[in-house]
């Protein structure tokens, strides 16, 4: 790691340097490697986007923050997620499938730059939907109208336990 960071040290603008010691700390496995790597993953990405490891870069950073989703979690199911799943799942049926879907894809097209769902600060905003959303919360809404719309779709986050346990609460 040591040599790894000297390198970085003397060619602090070259991709294969920054690439590198982020993939180094990734292989580290602690939660602080993960986070400095997150943060070498991300100046990665900023500084050379066309480069063609930046998909890389992007994948490890999805995955990092997966684990952190899991981890943050109580029991396997997460009370916040939950709730607006519950939310989401009203809203969708008051407002119909092709809201739902415009709302989705305003989501998905937001969630190209990056959300941070580690952020509880309300600091988005949506054309569709009135207020101010949490990273976290548009995930969950997208999740929501994705399940609805094709059950089998990947959306990068598996929420199929809040998921189910909001349905069987809205039956109630």
């Amino acid at each position: 790691m040591a040599h790894l960071r000297r390198a970085l040290q003397l060619m602090p603008d070259d991709p294969q340097a920054i690439f590198g010691l982020a993939t180094a700390l990734e292989q580290v496995g602690t939660r602080e490697a993960d986070e400095e790597a997150d943060r070498v993953y991300l100046r990665f990405i900023k500084e050379h986007p066309n480069s063609p490891m930046t998909e890389q870069a992007e994948k490890a950073r999805t995955a990092f923050a997966h684990r952190r989703l899991k981890a943050s979690s109580m029991g396997g199911l997460r009370p916040d997620v939950m709730m607006y799943i519950s939310s989401a799942l009203q809203t969708f049926k008051l407002l119909g499938p092709q809201q739902r879907q415009a709302i989705a894809l305003e989501i998905a097209v937001l969630g190209r730059d990056g959300l941070d769902i580690n952020d509880p600060a309300e600091k988005y905003t949506l054309k569709a939907l009135p207020g101010k959303f949490s990273g976290m919360h548009l995930v969950a809404i997208m999740y929501t109208a994705f399940r609805q719309i094709d059950p089998t779709m990947d959306t990068g986050a598996d929420f199929s336990a809040e998921f189910n346990a909001a349905t069987q609460m809205q039956a109630k």
